[in-house]
């Protein structure tokens, strides 16, 4: 009786669906971080640019 007991718990537990998607806390963060990824790409870059033009001279 007990395991008949078990049973359904577990059976009705796993039958419910999925929770709520996750709230998205740090996006704002990320987007930010992104960013200043690509900026530092740029900023690398025109440096390399500097750099190769004052070689040059």
């Amino acid at each position: 009786m007990k395991s008949l007991f078990v049973l359904s718990l577990c059976l009705t537990l796993s039958a419910c669906g999925p929770g709520p998607a996750p709230n998205k806390i740090a996006e704002p963060q990320r987007e930010a971080l992104e960013k200043a990824k690509q900026v530092e790409g740029i900023v690398l870059k025109q440096a390399a640019e500097q750099a190769s033009a004052a070689e040059n001279n």
